[in-house]
């Protein structure tokens, strides 16, 4: 993990196994709202691997935050549900 602040801010850093020329880092910003919290995540990326996944389908990088968010989203709500 490259950055952690309790309650505000997740990110880190790495290279996939296929391609150590390829590096990416990814950031989370949590801000608390009176509902729960805002996430805004954010993700740079350099090297030949990215590019070549980004050729053969423009949206997949797209399709995986939004499954994760998702994943974090259900796993915020059934964690509500079960405090009620």
């Amino acid at each position: 993990m490259r950055e952690f602040q309790p309650v505000t801010r997740i990110a880190w850093d790495g290279h996939p196994k296929a391609s150590k020329a390829s590096r990416a880092y990814h950031a989370w910003i949590i801000t608390p709202t009176p509902k729960g919290s805002h996430l805004w995540t954010e993700e740079t990326m350099q090297g030949p691997l990215w590019i070549e996944l980004a050729k053969q389908d423009p949206e997949v990088f797209w399709r995986t935050h939004e499954n994760l968010l998702a994943a974090l989203a259900k796993v915020a709500a059934d964690r509500e549900n079960r405090s009620r």
